[in-house]
């Protein structure tokens, strides 16, 4: 048998020489969704396989493998960006409760809003109720626009510009400490505007529960967007529509609550409890982090972890979390970890804190049950009484709307007043949810739910709170520990 003989020529390359990065942009988003999609059995390149491919007969391929298969992740590739102008407060909740998507909404803090900017629902405009729902939100604008420039002068008066600081900086500033105090007039029938980015398999799921919704406006909303969309991605939303499964099923469990709970009272409860949590998160982190680290089933992993001592458990964690910068994100394990939270906040609040979306969350419809908030600074600027007026005649006209159209009478609702929202987070994501809006330049009202939240987790597991970012300087939030919850 002949030796074998050694190569002489040795690869001396690391990496390919053809390797390449480069964008589609420039097609159309139905023809980027086939192009990814076709990779899986195509040896050609991208940029090959997008030659082939006219808008007909990506229309084709999305016809048999998306609608006739059911193949729809395809549907994730085509990209669309979405302007969505003039809808309420409520409906952006209803659109941002879709997760996978980008969003950025018209500020309260940074922008003054007027009464033309309002949402008049059909139902309560063609019943007796008309009238008072128009005098309401005449009520509420008037009170928000009459207060805005005392507000800003009792603002100017109490924060005065530092020493070189910037004019222009300056009266942002106070324009943003003005707004805080007297966007929580705003009613949630307020219109507004948001862009939002999202694939079309997003998209489609968005235009089936705005067309299932009972909420005119949704209906409208999820009409527009499907048009909107159709001219983008038609093959993959032509057959988003009215779904019977999510308009039966709301419409049986609230019948379910409304026999179960109708007298029922709420209890008086804080404004943030952690109603369940990972009993094990210690055990169950320590296993996590050194699983990947290992070739031993996690079971194994985690019966080790039970007979550790707190220090060997306390070294473990605290190398994987303690040599973070001031932008690096936690470890994936910490995801393993999870806490129920059930918190009570104004809707104000709620409209920044509802779109940390990577969590689960489950609201109730918004209300005047609860009372409502009065920023200290209205008291002292010697506006209660101006704003107590305005709360009162909003809680008068919910009460009366809510009894034909309790859906509609949410509109009336301003954001002062108070709401329900459960949320289940990881560790990983309440990393990112407290050290965001725990921060200073945040609005004080949910400064203190980021801060409350890490007080209940430190109460249970301080070992695990000890590691997360969390701003607790009463700077700016003083006030918020004192807001009111009379009605």
């Amino acid at each position: 048998m002949a030796a074998l003989v050694p190569r002489e020529n040795k690869i001396k390359f690391i990496m390919p020489k053809n390797l390449r990065v480069y964008t589609l942009n420039d097609l159309p988003p139905e023809v980027r969704a086939v192009t990814f999609a076709k990779c899986s059995r195509s040896p050609e390149p991208f940029d090959e396989i997008a030659k082939e491919l006219t808008a007909e007969k990506s229309a084709e391929f999305h016809e048999k493998w998306v609608v006739g298969y059911g193949h729809a992740s395809v549907g994730e590739h085509a990209i669309l960006s979405l302007a969505i102008e003039n809808v309420s407060i409520l409906a952006t909740k209803m659109i941002e409760d879709t997760r996978l998507a980008s969003y950025t909404e018209k500020s309260t803090r940074y922008q003054i809003f007027s009464r033309e900017t309002c949402y008049y629902p059909k139902k309560i405009m063609d019943s007796d109720l008309a009238a008072t729902y128009e005098e309401t939100i005449n009520f509420l604008f008037d009170t928000y626009e009459r207060l805005s420039e005392p507000m800003a002068e009792f603002i100017r008066k109490k924060y005065p510009p530092e020493t070189d600081q910037p004019e222009v900086l300056y009266k942002n500033i106070c324009k943003s400490k003005t707004c805080d105090n007297i966007r929580y007039l705003l009613p949630i029938a307020t219109l507004t505007n948001l862009g939002m980015t999202a694939n079309a398999r997003i998209i489609e799921h968005l235009i089936k529960k705005l067309l299932s919704s009972p909420l005119d406006e949704f209906q409208e909303i999820g009409r527009m967007i499907k048009e909107a969309g159709m001219k983008e991605v038609p093959t993959l939303i032509k057959y988003a529509n009215t779904n019977q499964y999510l308009q039966a099923t709301e419409n049986e469990l609230q019948k379910i609550a409304g026999d179960k709970f109708s007298a029922a009272r709420a209890e008086v409860a804080e404004p943030v409890t952690i109603v369940d949590y990972d009993r094990n998160a210690e055990n169950k982190l320590v296993a996590a982090i050194l699983y990947r680290f290992s070739h031993l089933p996690y079971n194994q992993i985690y019966r080790d972890a039970e007979i550790m001592n707190q220090a060997e458990k306390e070294k473990i964690i605290d190398e994987s979390l303690s040599r973070r910068d001031k932008f690096d994100q936690p470890i994936r394990e910490l995801e393993n970890i999870y806490y129920t939270f059930d918190i009570l906040m104004d809707y104000g609040a709620f409209r920044d804190i509802q779109r940390h979306r990577m969590c689960t969350q489950i609201n109730q419809l918004a209300t005047t049950v609860h009372g409502y908030e009065i920023p200290p600074e209205i008291i002292k600027a010697g506006f209660e009484n101006d704003y107590r007026a305005a709360m009162d005649k909003a809680n008068t006209a919910f009460e009366q709307i809510a009894v034909k159209f309790p859906l509609e009478a949410q509109y009336v609702v301003p954001l002062a007043y108070r709401k329900r929202t459960l949320i289940t987070w990881n560790l990983r994501e309440l990393h990112h949810f407290i050290s965001l809006r725990s921060g200073k330049k945040g609005h004080a009202s949910y400064r203190r739910i980021a801060q409350l939240c890490w007080h209940k987790l430190n109460e249970i597991q301080p070992l695990l709170a000890k590691y997360i970012r969390v701003d607790m300087d009463e700077t700016g939030t003083s006030w918020a520990a004192n807001l009111t919850t009379e009605k």
